[in-house]
């Protein structure tokens, strides 16, 4: 797949280890990598903070939360994922309390709704079969940026893209690295750009 050709949204299907927790992600390729641009893409990274190098994430962020990601279990987001929050606690760090895999993280609220799932997929025709599936809420979240709340619209959703299952059409973690859609972020001392030819001090390849 070359940064040239048009853009293919596919729903992709990920999960835990044990398969307790299970989700669906809808995501674009090729991302857009030109850091002036204002078209919705999706964000491939690795940064360097304490939390992100410690659980070893790999950072899959959606073009948006509220239309692109449901999960389809477990039945409770709240009482039955494990949830770790650091420093201002505003990001729940989702684990699955079972094998202990991390497959998201959310700044934000669930909503619980009902959805044709062959639909959000992107088929045509469809039985008209409704799931229910929790999903982030849209509207407004406030992370703390240089100390300072902020307020966002939205929410805040990262996909461990590791969590994906292997073997999906159009999905290579492979590919990312080789054809460099893997941008790296100094979130420790926020002094660097985004890059795609290394890890910042104290990150991970």
């Amino acid at each position: 797949m070359s940064s040239k050709e048009e853009p293919t949204t596919r729903s992709y299907h990920g999960s835990c280890h044990c398969g307790a927790i299970k989700y669906m992600v809808r995501l674009t390729f090729p991302p857009i990598l030109d850091p002036t641009s204002t078209a919705p893409s999706i964000r491939i990274y690795k940064c360097n903070c304490s939390t992100c190098v410690k659980m070893g994430l790999f950072h899959l962020r959606v073009i948006d939360p509220a239309t692109d990601f449901v999960l389809l279990s477990p039945s409770d987001p709240h009482t039955e994922l494990g949830d770790y929050r650091t420093f201002a606690k505003k990001t729940s760090w989702y684990f699955c309390k079972l094998c202990g895999v991390r497959c998201f993280s959310l700044g934000g609220e669930w909503e619980s709704v009902e959805l044709d799932l062959e639909k959000w997929s992107g088929h045509e025709n469809t039985n008209g079969k409704m799931t229910k599936v929790w999903k982030p809420k849209s509207g407004e979240w406030k992370p703390v940026v240089d100390g300072k709340e902020i307020l966002k619209p939205g929410c805040y959703l990262s996909v461990n893209a590791t969590s994906i299952e292997p073997g999906q059409e159009g999905f290579s973690l492979k590919e990312w690295s080789e054809k460099g859609w893997v941008a790296y972020l100094d979130s420790r001392t926020r002094t660097g750009n985004p890059r795609v030819t290394e890890p910042y001090e104290g990150g991970i390849y």
